[in-house]
């Protein structure tokens, strides 16, 4: 078993504390933790592809492809394009994140 150290303010630390009683282990606690964690995180990815259709559908293009032209400066800044890419930013960064968990 590993020990893993966290400087904390007081308030925070209290928090944790309750946390731990309430799921009896510290394991428990952060194993429930990273659960959720990952759970919320594959939510927001599907509910970002929703909303990522919806604009491959009306430009007849992946997200992918619009995103490299986007970046590249092909496109302009049509306020659909902006949204699109930020979504596409987003969904990225949360997709990243996931990796590191599992």
């Amino acid at each position: 078993m590993q020990t893993v150290t966290f400087e904390l303010q007081s308030n925070i630390a209290n928090r944790m504390n309750k946390f731990i009683q309430l799921f009896g282990s510290k394991e428990v606690m952060f194993d429930k933790f990273i659960e959720y964690y990952i759970k919320k995180l594959k939510r927001e990815i599907a509910l970002m592809q929703i909303d990522l259709n919806k604009y491959e559908q009306k430009y007849n293009m992946l997200s992918s492809k619009f995103y490299k032209q986007f970046e590249n400066g092909q496109l302009g800044d049509n306020k659909d394009f902006i949204l699109w890419s930020g979504i596409y930013e987003m969904q990225l960064s949360c997709k990243q994140k996931l990796q590191k968990l599992i």
